[in-house]
């Protein structure tokens, strides 16, 4: 019986033995888990070296992809050791990253300008609170001298008032102060631009801007001046606007349509050639194509209009492909039908020119050619800018007959008319864009226009404001 029960003793040991072994193997590899973990990382405006804050937003990023976020905590020092909380978050473990968009309250905080110390702390969930009391979690603390600077710098705008017609066109030239490092105007909450150097005075700016044809009739127009900390002032621009009336236009969509002119712009935008099986796969494959491929190309024109010469390029009025006749014009709403129904309907950005098959398309005017090649609903384009934002756009072409950045005149050839693209027919479409937004091509092909809305503007600011390089 004694041995028996000797026995038994000896195996609820082993198994206690072993049971503590699985229970410290555990602990172990969680252990072993959670230390392996990094602590947090914080990023502060995309990583750019931060040396002045101001009223402006103030990025913070903080993640932590281990044990996830515990806490974060952004705060500035003072020269006089006060400390002043801009955030305080508090996470349940189950947040990765999270990113803070702040504003610096000077009056809320009673701060001032001045030196300061800019502080961003991340605590991760280390342990997951096992020993907590132990082990304290990970941390990590950016820490940055900075100045603080909560004055904006001065904008004043210099140019007559404007008139301008919906869909258009205009110039403001302005002048801003020392300290002032973005500026421009603000239509709307489309920003176009300003640039320096037209004027003797270096503080004087040049802006042009559109008024978009999809934008309402009261557009709040801003010219705007930012300065290296974020401040921004604003002064309203006083203008009058004439209400411009554009035509409807129908087009029928075929089936053979989408076979011979949009599968192959599908195939080559996405990379692989839609099933057509049945008759709603036709209006599929032509929606893709005229809403994603059509944004896709504008967001390319936008982007390409980024990068414009700091210069007026161009001299005198726009000229029209010659002996053309005009097919759709600017900002035409085209309601697209197929089996007689509507099924979708966009804005026709530019005008529509004709004369001869594979006729030669000259420039419009001086300039540089900063795009040529394959734009999808727009097939072989070219792209010439004329500095300051302003660039015009040649698509449908059979041949192009420039190359990027050959300096170009109303001379020179770009290349021949055609069909590429989504064009029924052969013909050249012709857009003026002005900051990546497409504007009214008639104006700018109007000498008188271009004098009295133009040049007037920016001779009536050389005769009054421009000098010397001090503020007036």
């Amino acid at each position: 019986m004694s041995g028996s029960f000797g026995n038994s003793g000896f195996s609820v040991k082993v198994v206690l033995v072993v049971l503590v072994l699985i229970a410290l193997g555990v602990l172990g590899v969680k252990v072993s888990y959670l230390v392996e973990k990094t602590p947090p990382v914080v990023t502060v405006e995309d990583g750019k070296d931060l040396k002045v804050l101001g009223l402006g937003p103030l990025k913070v990023a903080v993640s932590d992809e281990g044990t996830g976020l515990s806490s974060v905590r952004v705060y500035l020092v003072d020269s006089y050791g006060v400390e002043s909380v801009l955030a305080e978050k508090k996470y349940d473990g189950k947040v990765k990253s999270d990113e803070l968009s702040l504003k610096i309250n000077p009056a809320a905080l009673g701060i001032r300008s001045g030196p300061s110390e800019f502080f961003v702390e991340a605590t991760d969930n280390f342990l997951d609170g096992f020993l907590g009391s132990f082990v304290p979690p990970n941390r990590t603390v950016f820490e940055k001298k900075v100045t603080l600077d909560f004055t904006p710098p001065e904008v004043d705008e210099l140019s007559p008032a404007q008139y301008l017609t919906h869909g258009g066109s205009g110039v403001v030239v302005y002048r801003v102060s020392g300290d002032a490092t973005e500026s421009g105007v603000k239509v709307g909450e489309r920003f176009f631009k300003g640039y320096g150097g037209y004027f003797e005075n270096p503080y004087i700016f040049v802006a042009f801007f559109a008024y978009p044809h999809d934008a309402g009739m009261d557009e709040a127009i801003n010219v705007l001046a930012r300065d290296e900390a974020g401040n921004e002032r604003r002064v309203s621009v006083s203008y009058r606007l004439s209400r411009s009336s554009y035509l409807n236009d129908k087009i029928e969509i075929s089936e053979r349509f989408v076979e011979r002119k949009v599968v192959p712009l599908f195939t080559s935008f996405y990379g692989y050639a839609p099933e057509i099986s049945k008759e709603e796969d036709y209006e599929q494959v032509f929606l893709k194509v005229n809403r994603e491929v059509r944004a896709s190309n504008e967001d390319t024109v936008c982007e390409v209009s980024a990068n414009s010469a700091g210069e007026i390029l161009w001299e005198g009025k726009f000229n029209q492909l010659a002996n053309s006749m005009v097919g759709s014009t600017f900002a035409d709403l085209r309601e697209y039908e197929m089996s007689g129904r509507v099924i979708d309907s966009q804005y026709h950005l530019g005008y529509d020119l004709s004369v001869t098959r594979h006729y030669r398309v000259k420039a419009s005017n001086s300039g540089v050619v900063v795009f040529r090649g394959p734009l999808g609903i727009y097939g072989k384009t070219v792209m010439v800018d004329h500095g300051m934002g302003l660039m015009t756009l040649y698509s449908h072409l059979s041949s192009i007959e420039v190359n990027e950045g050959d300096e170009v005149d109303s001379e020179t050839v770009l290349g021949r008319t055609g069909t590429s693209g989504l064009a029924g027919g052969d013909h050249l479409h012709f857009g003026v864009y002005v900051g990546g937004v497409a504007v009214r091509p008639l104006e700018w092909w109007d000498a008188k226009w271009i004098d009295d809305n133009i040049w007037e503007k920016i001779d009536y600011v050389r005769r009054n404001f421009d000098g010397s390089g001090n503020l007036p």
